[in-house]
């Protein structure tokens, strides 16, 4: 009895210190449970927060980058008003230039073909442009059309080749003489290209001009630079085709500039935005030494278009008291009065099938561009384009004698 109530008594020890080891190991478990669930958590909630943060930032930076209260617009009633549009096919075409009726658009995909419109009737031509020299080797072609001429462009081999309107074969013009990355006909005999400079390999602004020889003109001051001398002084090219006025729109800073044909007589003038400095990032050359942008840039201007007095530059940059819904909507155009330097005032163009203007331009009274696959094209009302600052002094947002004019209603 004593023997067996010892060893009931140690079984009875053993087993309850078994209980007591599995209850604190239970407990240890149970602790580490919550402790993990409390990390995950913190990691949770540290996480959330990281990451509402960072839509906060990206939100504030997308304000930043559309909304700008330190300007305000000027929109009178309807400066433009929409005649039509025509289905072109395609979202590949550009605007090649104008004659007399009708307009030249080229495309980027079908490198030797034109379509030609007449903006009266709207009827359409197809044509084929054609080398002399059918084993040309060429990369990346641009054509420019002018009112006799034609030009077909390649800066990366290089050459131009330059053909008569009706008979749309083109003769080598310039050979060898000039790498370029954008060129624009001024007339039958001189181009006004922008190149990379050989000595700075910085951007570089100039003019191919043909006489009795070649003569290549670069003139390194026009471009400014402010960082790096190629990505922060890029821009477009544009040309009045009624004056052969030059122009250059800088895209990352409220500038732009005219001069006349021969890059004489410059004028440099600032938009309604505000940011003079351009913000980009440059990243370091790769190993095949190309210098790409680290981050993307602060766009304050896009596209731009030149007419009389005027040039007109498209911002999807905000002022005060504009509502971002409207971008979604429309592109906005300020135009400028590059004699006077003076802002004049603001319109839009309406997207089509949420597709917006890619390009535009005034060819006489008319204001054509391109969205998506259409060439809309409006009629411009002359006493805002005619230069006359005198509707706008006399009422700042337009005249409602104006308004009641061209929509034949009154207030």
């Amino acid at each position: 009895m004593g023997r067996a109530h010892c060893v009931q008594s140690g079984l009875c020890s053993v087993g309850f210190c078994g209980h007591f080891d599995l209850g604190a190991q239970e407990h240890r478990k149970d602790q580490k449970a919550m402790s993990r669930k409390r990390t995950y958590a913190t990691l949770a909630m540290a996480s959330g927060l990281g990451i509402a943060l960072v839509v906060a930032l990206f939100l504030l930076s997308e304000r930043q980058v559309h909304r700008n209260n330190a300007f305000t617009r000027r929109y009178p009633p309807h400066p433009i008003i929409k005649a039509y549009d025509l289905d072109i096919g395609f979202n590949s075409y550009y605007i090649a230039g104008f004659d007399r009726e009708h307009i030249y658009l080229g495309n980027s995909t079908a490198q030797w073909h034109l379509l030609r419109v007449d903006l009266k009737s709207r009827d359409t031509a197809h044509i084929r442009l054609e080398p002399r020299n059918r084993e040309l080797k060429y990369r990346s072609l641009k054509i420019g059309v002018l009112p006799s001429h034609f030009f077909i462009m390649d800066g990366t081999m290089p050459f131009i080749m330059r053909g008569k309107l009706g008979d749309w074969t083109a003769e080598p013009w310039m050979e060898g003489m000039a790498y370029f990355n954008r060129a624009l006909p001024i007339d039958s005999n001189r181009v006004f290209i922008r190149t990379t400079h050989a000595r700075t390999q910085k951007s570089t602004l100039g003019l191919i001009e043909k006489a009795d020889g070649f003569k290549v003109t670069l003139d390194t001051t026009l471009l400014e630079q402010q960082i790096d001398g190629v990505f922060d002084v890029d821009g477009t090219m544009v040309l009045n085709r009624e004056n052969s006025k030059l122009g250059y729109v800088y895209f990352y800073r409220n500038q732009f500039m005219t001069m006349d044909p021969g890059l004489g007589n410059v004028n440099r003038q600032r938009t309604i935005d505000t940011v003079q400095r351009a913000r980009i990032e440059v990243a370091q050359e790769n190993r095949a030494g190309r210098v790409q942008m680290q981050a993307p840039p602060l766009t304050i201007n896009k596209t731009a278009g030149m007419a009389g007095d005027f040039m007109m530059i498209q911002s999807d940059r905000l002022g005060r008291n504009e509502s971002k819904d409207m971008l979604d909507q429309a592109s906005i155009i300020d135009v400028y009065n590059y004699n006077n330097r003076t802002y004049a005032f603001s319109f839009y163009l309406y997207h089509i099938k949420k597709e917006r203007a890619r390009e535009f331009a005034i060819h006489g009274d008319r204001l054509v561009a391109l969205i998506g696959n259409s060439l809309s094209v409006y009629n411009t009302v002359e006493p805002y384009f005619n230069g006359d600052r005198a509707i706008f002094d006399k009422d700042p947002k337009g005249t409602k004698d104006l308004h009641a004019q061209v929509t034949g209603t009154g207030h």
